[in-house]
């Protein structure tokens, strides 16, 4: 991306007196660059001493929040609710990538927590590829009506399930 910043700089004036005066800058962020890189900038950092050359700026790279994503180094993770049906008995999902949607296989038994990879959808340069992480999150839907209540009461019946048995309660 191209990106124009504008940064204050203090300047001293011929009489001694310093005051302050836009600078701005237009940096080229390089494909698959990971938060906490930094670029620099030749000649664009404050002026030297007794007219020598100005020297360089560094700009450490910061990501902004996203609502679907977030990135650790090279891999982007995003958190993929699945309705219960789903995770239980395996879905094709569409799934946001950087690149755009993609279709997920969600193998049949899955639980919240589970991670699948998809391979090279992450920060990436030529050689350096990243991927995504999508880890689970089941959602379940709250039971509103009396026929959804005595759904949830049938399967209660139907599949007799205990989630804390490894706690042996």
């Amino acid at each position: 991306a191209q990106k124009t910043l504008t940064l204050t700089r203090p300047v001293v004036d011929a009489n001694g007196h310093v005051t302050v005066s836009p600078h701005r800058l237009h940096v080229a962020i390089p494909k698959g660059i990971i938060e906490g890189q930094r670029i620099r900038l030749e000649g664009q950092g404050m002026p030297g001493y007794g007219g020598s050359p100005a020297g360089d700026l560094y700009l450490e790279i910061a990501f902004e929040e996203d609502r679907l994503f977030h990135a650790e180094k090279r891999d982007v993770h995003l958190t993929l609710p699945v309705a219960p049906w789903e995770a239980a008995l395996g879905a094709s999902l569409t799934v946001p990538t950087l690149g755009g949607n993609v279709q997920l296989k969600i193998p049949a038994g899955s639980q919240s927590g589970k991670k699948l990879r998809l391979k090279g959808k992450g920060l990436s340069t030529g050689s350096n590829q990243g991927d995504q992480i999508v880890t689970l999150r089941i959602v379940i839907p709250e039971a509103t009506t009396e026929e959804q209540r005595t759904l949830y009461a049938a399967m209660a019946k139907k599949m007799p399930f205990n989630p804390r048995a490894e706690w042996g309660i």
